[in-house]
């Protein structure tokens, strides 16, 4: 054979290789599914909260907490810092003054995933994983722990540090010190090895940590980019996202000694990302079904990416449960990539990551959608595209025929 013959032949067996690589990361990424935007309740968005990433609510106060910070303005060099703010859980569009709970304390506050714990003497604790460098420099993250104070401003009691533990994301509160982390990844943030990882879908080396309030221990890894964790009503069950795994995983919970073991685990097809619980033990889940969409839009503003929240009504054995959809939008109405949603009463509210607002909607009277649109398909976990090329594959080694 020829040297040009051998080149031209590389060439296309490259291009080959590299097309079907992005055909996979882009099916696994949602980008092939066919989005039907539905819903049928009313939405006000409230602006002076930008880029609420993490929502917490204490129902007993009837507060709503919001983990705010402005990362496009910071990206580009302005001088700003991050704050939690309220809403009232009774009405949250309510005129209520925006006022950063944290008294300007720490000093260098970026603020990503936050967490409530009420103790049994009634008082509250808000923890908060705090980025002192901002959203695209991870050095020095921590974790804020802030008691709430009387007239609802929150007094920083402490700082935590995970040593080696550097890509904290989300947090669950257990007690006035102690909760369990989420770590992303052990990939440098922003490195080859990381892209690499996600373009082939096989890095999981996301973890969930655990501190006891001295030292921390990892109870779980194995999670393509670990990211929300959110404990049951009783505190026995601790739930967790993985985005790239598109999963949610469930975790017995030992409440003496903080150790976790895995019961179950469900792929929902979508890049799942904050969690929360509802009174009624129902899990609130904020996703991102077009993930390589959601990366665009994180670059691009004008870029919508879609908006999805998902429940799961956990089964009574412990195992298994009920997906649903409640909520589903395209972003081009005004308000893209929700990450977490919470529900009171009969209303819903949703944050992102960049938005300048928070959404607020009315939830309308059957919001389960495969009670109120039965007949549209709400989740699609094995990609259509992907099962195609499983079966031409298994055609093409038993001699069949494929079309």
């Amino acid at each position: 054979m020829k040297p040009s013959q051998i080149i031209l032949r590389s060439g296309v067996a490259l291009v080959g290789i590299l097309s079907f690589t992005w055909f996979r990361t882009a099916a696994r990424s949602g980008e092939f599914t066919t989005l039907v935007p539905v819903f049928d309740g009313s939405c006000q968005d409230i602006s002076g909260m930008p880029g609420a990433e993490d929502l917490a609510i204490d129902r007993q106060a009837g507060r709503i907490y919001v983990s705010s910070d402005d990362r496009r303005a910071a990206a580009q060099g302005a001088p700003v810092r991050g704050a939690i703010y309220a809403l009232s859980a009774a009405d949250p569009v309510k005129a209520v003054d925006r006022k950063d709970l944290t008294g300007g304390l720490p000093a260098a506050f970026h603020p990503h995933g936050l967490s409530l714990n009420r103790g049994p003497d009634g008082t509250s604790t808000v923890m908060v994983v705090n980025h002192p460098k901002g959203a695209t420099d991870y050095t020095g993250t921590q974790v804020e722990i802030f008691d709430v104070q009387s007239d609802g401003m929150l007094k920083l009691r402490r700082s935590v540090a995970l040593p080696g533990v550097t890509r904290l994301n989300d947090i669950a509160a257990t007690g006035p010190d102690s909760f369990y982390a989420t770590s992303e990844s052990d990939l440098a943030r922003g490195s080859f090895a990381e892209s690499l990882g996600y373009i082939l879908g096989n890095d999981r080396t996301g973890a969930i940590w655990y501190f006891n309030g001295s030292k921390a221990s990892k109870q779980d890894t194995g999670l393509g980019f670990a990211n929300s964790v959110a404990l049951s009503n009783d505190g026995r069950t601790l739930y967790a996202s993985a985005t790239i795994s598109r999963s949610i995983f469930i975790y017995d919970r030992d409440p003496a000694t903080g150790a976790l073991k895995r019961r179950d685990g469900a792929l929902l097809g979508t890049g799942v990302d904050n969690l929360d619980v509802d009174p009624e033990g129902i899990v609130w889940i904020g996703a991102h079904p077009k993930m390589l969409t959601f990366i665009q839009h994180a670059g691009t503003p004008a870029k919508a990416s879609p908006s999805q929240i998902l429940i799961l009504e956990p089964a009574a054995s412990g195992k298994g449960g009920a997906i649903d959809q409640v909520y589903l939008k395209d972003g081009t109405d005004g308000f893209s990539g929700a990450t977490v949603a919470v529900r009171t009463g009969s209303t819903m509210v949703m944050g992102s990551v960049f938005e300048k607002s928070v959404r607020v909607c009315q939830l309308p009277k059957v919001w389960r959608q495969s009670q109120s649109h039965p007949a549209q398909r709400l989740l699609d976990p094995e990609r259509d595209e992907l099962k195609k090329e499983a079966e031409k594959a298994t055609k093409a080694e038993s001699g069949g025929v494929s079309k």
